[in-house]
């Protein structure tokens, strides 16, 4: 069996075969703490400069729904090598939402092994069996539970139900014949590699492409082999650069990297709820950057029932250096202005907030006040207390709703300890938030 270095470099082989190409400078590096990710090498002279391109990937290279279309209108007398045809039904691409088919479709690569195209890059993935260490929502139950009373315990029940709902929609578009091969456990390993590795069409392929697209164009998403490999930073400056007549996406790094330095991508500004259940990690809190904040559901309409938006709360005062990801939210760049005990708070909960407070007044003088007005508390003090009130209401149920379903026992495995750090630190935003709320 080819250890993961032959694997690795049978990628980069591959990709350089249609045209693409890994910076000389730069190798795939694997350890227990980075897994696979790009670093200088520790070479003589190994150095990335700003403005280099890291990788440049052939989007022939690519694998997303568009592919599966593309193997379904290939000649149907070409048999696959068992003499059976494996291709997906007409009825099934006609009816199955595109960003399901992608899954189908890795896991159908997955299958055909050596006689896919993109083995290659499969192999470099994770495996189905890795799959419980992946994501929070294929977890086992026992690491699920340390999750419990945070809103990521809630998200991954919502994500479960969907996949749920997905998998046997989809099924019953599948000849029977296959229904023992594309299993639940494979189409959940799909999901996992879609999720933590894939990019938005709407930033990757030619705009020519995105225009004659017969859905919106991130309805599905695509994964882009050896692209992908970069772990993120929200520090870390880079670009995605797509040539429309080459059809060639580039990752460029816009600062500079010496030898044995890992090279970032940037995945945008995520905090780490969203890291945690779309990517299976959390960043650590520093001095110069913390990505902890608790994500709060407002209804527009609670009689309707519809979920408006999320708002956040911070660890530390969104006008705070290193509050980067919390910043890059708020609606008023002048953020920095606000009463101090609203600066943990994105500005568009507070303006939210006050227009349903504001409403309930039934004043027509209230519901003309400018966000910079309400977020600097000049607005009438009854009004302000009443927000206040009702912003410390809610956080104090979110602590003690996360109190008291503290684990019983001691993390026993990696994804409790993860679990275990992430419900810590929730528990310590809304502590510190409150404080600050009373004035403290």
């Amino acid at each position: 069996m080819a250890s993961l270095t032959d694997r690795y470099d049978a990628l980069i082989r591959w990709v350089e075969e249609d045209g693409g190409r890994l910076h000389p400078a730069v190798e795939i590096y694997h350890d227990e703490i980075t897994k696979g990710s790009f670093r200088v090498k520790e070479a003589e002279g190994g150095r990335v400069e700003a403005g280099e391109d890291i990788v440049k990937l052939p989007l022939s290279c690519s694998l997303s729904w568009l592919n599966a279309k593309d193997d379904a209108s290939a000649d149907p007398s070409e048999k696959e090598e068992e003499g059976e045809d494996d291709k997906f039904p007409a009825e099934f691409l006609d009816i199955v939402p595109p960003h399901v088919i992608g899954r189908f479709f890795l896991v159908q690569q997955y299958i055909r092994r050596e006689r896919s195209h993109w083995w290659p890059y499969i192999r470099t993935l994770p495996q189905p069996e890795q799959m419980a260490g992946l994501l929070p929502v294929v977890w086992p139950a026992d690491d699920v539970d340390f999750l419990e009373g945070t809103n990521a315990h809630v998200a991954v029940q919502e994500i479960r139900s969907t996949l749920k709902k997905e998998y046997k929609q989809a099924m019953k578009s599948l000849p029977e014949r296959l229904h023992a091969v594309y299993t639940r456990p494979l189409y959940h390993w799909a999901y996992c590699i879609f999720t933590t590795r894939s990019f938005r069409p709407s930033l990757i392929l030619p705009a020519a492409e995105l225009a004659s697209l017969p859905c919106k164009p991130d309805d599905f998403s695509i994964l882009l082999p050896l692209y992908d490999v970069g772990n993120h930073s929200p520090l870390a400056r880079t670009s995605w650069v797509t040539d429309d007549e080459t059809r060639t996406c580039t990752l460029k790094s816009g600062q500079s990297y010496a030898a044995g330095q890992q090279v970032y991508n940037n995945y945008g500004m995520k905090t780490n709820a969203e890291l945690l259940l779309g990517y299976g990690f959390v960043l650590p809190e520093s001095d110069g950057l913390h990505n902890d904040y608790v994500h709060i559901r407002t209804r527009a309409n609670p009689e309707a029932g519809d979920l408006a938006t999320t708002h956040i709360v911070s660890l530390r005062p969104l006008a705070h250096p290193s509050s980067i990801v919390g910043r890059s939210r708020l609606l008023d760049p002048y953020h920095v202005d606000c009463l101090p005990s609203l600066s943990h708070f994105q500005d568009s909960l507070i303006a939210s907030l006050y227009e349903s407070i504001a409403a309930r007044a039934d004043d027509d003088e209230y519901a003309d006040v400018g966000l910079m007005d309400i977020m600097q508390g000049a607005i009438p003090p009854a009004i302000l207390q009443q927000l206040i009130d009702a912003l410390g209401t809610k956080l104090s149920m979110d602590l003690e709703e996360i109190e008291a379903r503290d684990p019983a026992y001691e993390p026993a495995n990696p994804n409790q300890e993860l679990a275990l750090l992430y419900r810590e630190q929730c528990k310590k935003v809304l502590d510190q938030t409150l404080t600050s709320l009373s004035g403290g």
